[in-house]
């Protein structure tokens, strides 16, 4: 039995040297001393200092109005939806030109025999446009209001796609600092433990014990390390231009956002969703394309007005006009195609009205709910805990406190703590959401 137990305290002897030895963690922010349980050889000061440094160097750490503004800098799906825009206003403006006139000159040399004669023309033709030239003008400025709108609701949608990064990347640093308090207590302990061992004053039990837990608090450092630096690297891809590996988050508020009615919830977006106005320029676009189609059945005439010069001296000035006659062709194919896609257009801004008063709905929902459990449980599960661990690991120190007392009380710490974590983020997280259904724009109270 002896044996089985000197093998298992082996083995815990080594998990806890092996994770002594892992890397520096991801997340070291200058001018912060992390400690790594390490007991192996010393390191250079001077390369401390130097990773330190670079580390230091390296990393930026921004606010949610400064990702924010770097996103609309940097982003590249969004510069592809703002050209797409300016594309369809420089067809607008293409479509209030109004056609170029044609200068022909012509020259006709006619003969009989020896006799020689010729006719010189040199006349301007201009074609007038008045059946569908206002409707058509309407509808490209419409089309490009439809695309500026497309290009504000495709911004909002990346927007809060940065703001749950920024969130994310906050709440992973946040979790981590959580992390660390309770392993530098087990760290601690280890070392207090190894200390009463040798004195005689600790069960070999005692110090496998914390050497586990110690492990495993280790562990799921190592883990949280690794969900900042991803986390990290995830913002950095939103927000800023190739080449740039990484960027912090600044932690988020302690305070509560601010309460909404559902009512002035669904009053601002109904008012300010850019979907809205996409949809109800695109109607007004299609009303006048509709428009421009039924009055090309009457076609646009054309003006000829020249000069003409014969070789026997005469000569004049002349005037002509030239009219398609609407026989074969009436354009009522497209008149018709552009009525039922005014139809199809009118369906979808219904449809949206109806899908945006939903989703903020469902927003309010999820924002009330989060906000009642924040404002239930939060101050519930942080009350004491403060000053819970650090009692705990003086108590222990002292001899006053059991090992299954330490045990229980650094998990109930964690629990709280990171509890409280998921509180804050899941409330954040929903409010900015609603202001996204809403169609405000994004940033902290």
């Amino acid at each position: 039995m002896s044996h089985i137990s000197s093998r298992i305290a082996v083995l815990f002897v080594a998990a806890a040297g092996l994770l002594g030895t892992m890397a520096r963690p991801a997340d070291a922010q200058p001018g912060a001393r992390v400690s790594t349980g390490n007991t192996g050889a010393p390191r250079s000061p001077a390369v401390g200092s130097a990773r330190s440094v670079h580390a230091a160097d390296s990393l930026r750490t921004v606010g949610l109005r400064e990702a924010l503004r770097l996103f609309r800098k940097n982003n590249l799906s969004l510069r592809r939806a703002q050209s797409e825009a300016r594309a369809l206003e420089g067809e607008a403006r293409q479509a209030r030109a109004y056609p170029n006139p044609t200068l022909q000159a012509t020259h006709e040399p006619l003969w009989r025999g020896s006799e020689r004669q010729s006719e010189t023309y040199l006349n301007v033709s201009q074609q007038i446009e008045w059946s569908g030239r206002s409707a058509q003008i309407r509808a490209a400025r419409e089309r490009a209001t439809a695309a500026r709108a497309r290009a504000a609701a495709d911004s909002a949608r990346l927007v809060l796609q940065v703001t749950e990064a920024y969130v994310e990347a906050a709440t992973a640093e946040t979790r981590l600092r959580r992390l660390r308090q309770v392993t530098d207590v087990f760290r601690q302990a280890d070392s207090s433990m190894t200390k009463r061992r040798s004195e005689g004053d600790a069960s070999g039990y005692a110090a496998r014990r914390i050497r586990l837990e110690r492990a495993r608090y280790e562990q799921r450092l190592a883990a949280a390390r690794l969900e900042v630096r991803n986390a990290r690297e995830q913002l950095a891809l939103l927000v800023l231009p190739g080449g740039t590996p990484s960027v912090a988050a600044k932690t988020l508020p302690s305070k509560r956002p601010p309460a909404i009615s559902v009512q002035e919830a669904l009053q601002a977006a109904l008012q300010q969703r850019p979907e809205l106005r996409r949809w109800q320029s695109a109607v007004e676009a299609q009303q006048a394309a509709r428009r421009a189609a039924r009055r090309e059945a009457w076609p646009d005439p054309s003006v000829t007005a020249g000069y003409k010069r014969q070789s026997d001296g005469f000569e004049g000035a002349f005037l002509g006009v030239g009219i398609p006659l609407p026989f074969f062709d009436r354009n009522q194919g497209a008149a018709e195609a552009e009525a039922e896609r005014l139809d199809a257009a009118q369906t979808q801004q219904t449809l949206a009205r109806r899908e945006i008063r939903n989703e903020v709905r469902q927003a309010h929902a999820a924002y009330t709910s989060a906000r009642r459990q924040s404002q239930l449980l939060s101050d519930e599960l942080l009350r004491g805990s403060g000053d819970l661990l650090r009692i705990a690991q003086t108590s222990y120190d002292e001899g006053e406190m059991s090992l299954v007392e330490l045990l229980d009380a650094a998990d109930a710490y964690r629990d709280a703590r990171l509890r409280s974590v998921d509180l804050r983020v899941d409330l954040w997280t929903r409010y900015f959401s609603l202001l996204r259904a809403m169609g405000q724009p994004i940033n902290l109270p």
